[in-house]
């Protein structure tokens, strides 16, 4: 029986900063071309206690608007001014989903709730194309399988994703505005 995980980004990481000054275009974040070849959106399985596949999990809204939430609200909270368009003279965010996937990892006593995302970021500034790659891994366990366990799965590897990514992501906007204001 397949399970559809309604999912909304709440407890942000960072708490609200004072504005930097600093705008960037948060312009795309989309799944990977050879993500499904089978043009099935899939987001993860669902298993019985022996592990057999017990149907699919679907997230509403899909994996690539809750990363862009995510960010976004994380990009707010730091201080950026963040635009869904692509403007002149300013960084542009743009992020590629190759693995988003939740499922069950079945053990003799207990389940893990395992949820991986994968992604990369593009930073695109004045001809300039910056790339990383970053993945992340949640897991909740617990005796029994259950639905409400994916969310939190989830929640937990998009936070750990986010304590990876914008650091750097931030560092790099730094690097492109002193650039800007040396010139």
């Amino acid at each position: 029986m397949n399970a559809s995980v309604a999912y909304e980004y709440e407890n942000p990481i960072y708490n609200p900063a004072p504005s930097r000054n600093i705008s960037i275009s948060f312009t795309k974040s989309d799944d990977h071309p050879d993500a499904f070849k089978d043009g099935m959106f899939i987001e993860g399985m669902k298993k019985t206690g022996l592990g057999i596949d017990g149907g699919h999990v679907f997230t509403r809204p899909k994996g690539p608007e809750i990363i862009k939430n995510a960010f976004i609200t994380e990009l707010k909270n730091l201080g950026f001014q963040v635009f869904d368009e692509s403007r002149t003279n300013i960084p542009e965010i743009q992020i590629q989903v190759n693995q988003f996937f939740m499922e069950p990892e079945i053990g003799i006593f207990f389940i893990d709730i395992i949820s991986v995302i994968d992604i990369n970021v593009h930073v695109i500034h004045k001809n300039k194309i910056y790339k990383r790659r970053f993945k992340s891994i949640g897991e909740v366990m617990n005796i029994q399988c259950y639905d409400i366990l994916y969310p939190i799965a989830l929640d937990r590897s998009l936070k750990n994703l986010t304590k990876k990514t914008l650091p750097e992501i931030v560092d790099l906007i730094n690097q492109i505005q002193m650039e800007n204001n040396a010139l």
